[in-house]
């Protein structure tokens, strides 16, 4: 059985092979077994990967100087890092996201080490962190394996000169995550920004419902490009095995309820019945 991984799948795969240090590796790993889908036919690879990550979990980091890489756990549906020159805006935007207790100056390099927040949008959250501008290997290592780069650009200052060597830094280290831009220093719709961030994070939030109740409260979250049979592989691939139809309810299907098959291609806030 093929594993049909989303394409963001190889991409963490390219960046785990690029990865020279351990935290990057791990990050990278732990992308992977995130989006790799969960069926029979990924079992082998899954076993390997966590095989991986446990090897490099146990393994001691390298001390440089007497201080260790930085290694942030993904929470949330998606992970966003916040990259920006000096003095940007990044720590005001960061709180104006997240409502985090960040320190906020008027001089440079404020931000000695990364700053994580949880965003919320509707019914989920989004791990917002904001990269220190010295770009130092340690806080780097964090971009490797983000979903969604967002670069904080100075409305004062030059924006494409800053685009610039934004896009240097990143080049340099063969980080082609996707980038979103954000002009600070000018009033902002935070929730406008909120809603941008989850369409860039090509994601989607797909509910269950047991027949008779009413749907769960906690989406599952998926790539966009998700099918019923995609579904039915998550909740239990018995259901996969004695699928008879699914019921789907939302903006998939006409009238906002529809009987379909395992190839129906679903929508974002879609409610999905199984009936095995």
């Amino acid at each position: 059985m093929p594993v049909n991984a989303p394409v963001e799948y190889y991409k963490a795969e390219e960046k785990y092979k690029l990865a020279k240090t351990r935290e990057e590796k791990i990050a990278c790993l732990e992308e992977m077994i995130r989006l790799l889908p969960k069926h029979h036919g990924s079992e082998r690879l899954l076993r390997d990967l966590r095989k991986r990550l446990a090897k490099l979990k146990s393994q001691k980091p390298i001390k440089k100087g007497g201080k260790q890489k930085f290694v942030i756990k993904k929470e949330g549906a998606g992970q966003v890092c916040l990259l920006g020159l000096t003095n940007s805006g990044k720590s005001t935007l960061l709180k104006e996201l997240t409502n985090v207790d960040v320190a906020i100056a008027d001089y440079s390099y404020t931000t000695t080490k990364p700053e994580v927040g949880m965003m919320k949008y509707e019914d989920v959250r989004i791990q917002i962190i904001e990269i220190p501008s010295t770009f130092d290997p340690k806080s780097m290592s964090i971009v490797y394996g983000t979903d969604l780069i967002i670069f904080v650009l100075d409305v004062k200052k030059d924006t494409e000169q800053q685009k610039r060597k934004l896009s240097e830094i990143l080049e340099k280290r063969r980080i082609k995550t996707k980038r979103l831009y954000v002009v600070s220093k000018k009033p902002i719709d935070i929730e406008k920004l909120k809603a941008k961030i989850w369409n860039n994070l090509g994601i989607m939030r797909i509910y269950t419902k047991t027949p008779g109740k009413k749907p769960e409260k906690k989406p599952i979250i998926f790539s966009k490009r998700t099918t019923v049979e995609d579904v039915a592989k998550i909740v239990h691939k018995s259901f996969l095995e004695h699928f008879r139809f699914a019921v789907v309810h939302g903006k998939s299907v006409k009238f906002g309820r529809e009987k379909v098959g395992l190839d129906h291609v679903l929508k974002d806030k879609d409610v999905v019945e199984i009936r095995a």
